[in-house]
């Protein structure tokens, strides 16, 4: 397996929401090809896009959240060679421009079917023109743009991707068991290990900011004032949920995101980095368990799908962040696999119902199970056979978080949407 290729596309910096980022992309695109002024614009955002977006903070504006603003702002100042982080230059005029767009209903939104789970359609109005930039398939993958309806730039990368067009690594990864996987996070070169322990550090820089002073809905930060010394279950929880409660603030650092998603990155890779941190574990040893958190994080999301009905942060990337302590604490991979089959007796069935303030309780739930669920693990005990719907074997259990999120849970999303509509 190419890991070198795997972090390269797997495991990068995020600033802000992925789903925001990815409108203002478009919008951004829209914008350069139409000229602005615009007067009119609207979007078209897939199911997951507009649950994930509706309320999250957009980085830089001092709270202010949402699709629309971040439409608005792509539209006014953003910069589309900068992709997802386009909204960086923007400035206290831009966000009055931005917010003088809504409130003169200038910019609206709906919700389409039957296309792909990341799709954005921004559809820009003057007086003689019609332009439109799709995102689809990426975050961060500018599809198309056309003219009054006529295709004037076309990207092929974005024609339907089979099994066979994905990338090497991708095949790989959905051929690995525990055992293999354990393996391959012991294999990584130092450059990598560099880039894993610096993540880290990101991710760290971001939970330290979270608990400077309340951010969000100050979750991080209330539990640290009322954490017993010296408990790390404890620092494990409020450090999670201190740097979500900051990123989905609209926070100004970038975290290092894991399988497309920041909040992944977060669960993924800050319990063990505040495991090896109090058993003073080396760099080398983080970032092995680190590249673990990483592997099992993208292997579980390549199964259910980027953006799913199911909390991705719990059910993914706690998983990874399971086997990554038992694997930090001198575990085996027959104890990590006790370790994730535990946790998911814990947390499968908590739903995504998008990017908010309260992801921070959702990450800080699932930080602490991963933890609680690998000690139990190192001790011998936990789910060691078939229990409910939870199988001891990785790839059996793959499989069956898949046909949840798919089949299972089918008419979540749509039943979550209505209620955020207002039905």
């Amino acid at each position: 397996m190419d890991l070198d290729r795997f972090f390269e596309r797997e495991v990068k910096p995020a600033l802000g929401c992925t789903e925001t980022g990815a409108v203002a992309f478009a919008a951004a695109a829209a914008a350069r090809y139409a000229g602005r002024p615009v007067e009119q614009a609207h979007i078209q955002l897939s199911p997951n896009m507009y649950k994930n977006g509706k309320n999250v903070g957009i980085p830089g504006t001092s709270g202010l959240r949402g699709n629309l603003m971040a439409a608005a702002l792509g539209l006014v100042a953003g910069d589309p060679d900068k992709g997802l982080e386009g909204l960086a230059g923007a400035g206290r005029a831009d966000i009055e421009k931005a917010q003088t767009l809504i409130r003169e209903g200038r910019i609206t939104e709906e919700v389409v079917y039957d296309v792909p789970e990341i799709y954005v359609e921004v559809e820009l109005h003057d007086q003689k023109h019609r332009t439109t930039a799709v995102i689809s398939e990426r975050h961060d993958f500018l599809a198309e743009i056309r003219r009054d309806g006529v295709i004037i730039k076309h990207n092929k990368e974005a024609e339907p991707r089979s099994y066979h067009r994905r990338p090497d690594y991708v095949r790989d990864l959905l051929k690995q068991d525990m055992n293999s996987l354990w393996i391959l996070s012991g294999s990584i070169n130092r450059e990598t290990e560099r880039f894993l322990a610096s993540g880290a550090e990101m991710n760290m820089a971001a939970a330290r900011a979270g608990l400077e002073r309340p951010r969000g809905l100050g979750i991080g930060y209330s539990l640290k004032q009322a954490a017993p010394k010296g408990d790390m279950l404890w620092e494990i929880k409020y450090t999670a949920a201190a740097a979500a409660d900051f990123r989905m603030d609209g926070g100004g650092l970038p975290v290092m995101s894991s399988a497309g998603s920041g909040n992944h990155g977060l669960t993924a890779v800050l319990p063990p980095a505040v495991v090896a941190g109090n058993m003073r574990k080396s760099d080398k040893e983080l970032a092995e368990a680190l590249a673990l958190s990483h592997l099992l994080t993208a292997y579980i999301k390549l199964h259910t799908g980027l953006l799913t009905p199911v909390c991705g942060c719990a059910v993914a990337a706690g998983m990874g962040a399971t086997a990554a302590i038992v694997k930090l604490i001198g575990g085996n991979p027959g104890q990590a696999e006790t370790a994730v089959a535990s946790l998911m007796s814990s947390v499968l069935g908590m739903v995504c119902d998008g990017a908010k303030a309260s992801c921070s309780m959702k990450v800080c739930a699932a930080s602490g199970e991963a933890y609680v669920s690998a000690i139990v693990a190192l001790a011998g005990h936990g789910v060691a056979d078939d229990l409910g719907v939870i199988p001891k074997s990785l790839p059996k259990m793959a499989k069956i978080v898949e046909t949840i999120s798919k089949a299972g849970m089918s008419t979540m999303d749509a039943t979550i949407i209505k209620i955020m509509q207002g039905w």
